[in-house]
């Protein structure tokens, strides 16, 4: 009766101090592919923006889908909306992870209406919607060493990783992939007998190639293109 009394005095006393209340004020969100706050209620393929961060989710949003073309109306009091757009569409390319890995380069056109300007955009891959699926999500760095080990293992020729919090420098993950590589293909001993005429050992092979996207500090996929020949 004493551990009853005494739980439910502290419960009361949460309560009353609004601990409680501050616990169940926590809230959720979810990203869903198709965003209807960014798709125009009359036609469900043509995305809007307000504004110019809203032009660069709608583009992402088009990326997500890995479509080849988009129509997007620019609303808004931006006077240069041709402007906008130019620098939208240079961000999401060179500037975020998912363009610069996915993207050789992006073309656009656009002409104004009575309350809007009308912009179609066109994407030129350089990886497939296979490619941008097979992206692996890992919270650091620090998963990188096993994925590869079972990339090396599988024979697969390259492996994508969007990393949610990079907390390793770009030196360190050179470092992870090079140790890893040295796993598979341990580097050749010097010895007495190795000289210029000696035969390069068969488990030899290139260094594996690491690519950052965006090419920035703080990348978000790391791409390892695995030489396993």
């Amino acid at each position: 009766m004493k551990i009853a009394f005494m739980t439910l005095l502290l419960t009361l006393t949460m309560l009353l101090s609004g601990c409680a209340g501050k616990l169940l004020e926590r809230s959720y969100s979810s990203v869903v592919p198709h965003n209807a706050a960014y798709r125009e209620t009359e036609d469900a393929d043509t995305l809007r923006a307000q504004n110019y961060q809203d032009l660069v989710n709608t583009l992402l949003i088009l990326l997500g889908e890995h479509r080849d073309a988009g129509v997007v109306r620019i609303y808004g009091d931006a006077q240069d909306k041709a402007l906008l757009a130019e620098n939208a569409c240079v961000e999401v390319q060179k500037e975020t992870a998912l363009g610069a890995y996915l993207l050789d380069y992006i073309t656009y056109d656009g002409h104004p209406e009575s309350s809007y300007y009308e912009l179609t955009v066109r994407f030129a891959y350089r990886h497939t919607a296979e490619d941008m699926a097979a992206i692996v999500n890992a919270t650091s760095t620090e998963a990188l060493p096993d994925l590869l080990r079972a990339a090396a293992e599988e024979g697969r020729g390259s492996v994508a990783v969007r990393i949610g919090y990079f907390g390793t420098s770009r030196a360190g993950v050179l470092e992870l992939v090079s140790a890893v590589h040295d796993e598979f293909y341990p580097p050749a001993e010097e010895t007495e007998e190795s000289g210029e005429d000696a035969e390069p050992p068969e488990t030899d092979a290139a260094q594996w190639e690491v690519l950052f996207y965006p090419n920035s500090v703080r990348p978000g996929i790391i791409e390892v293109i695995l030489n396993t020949e």
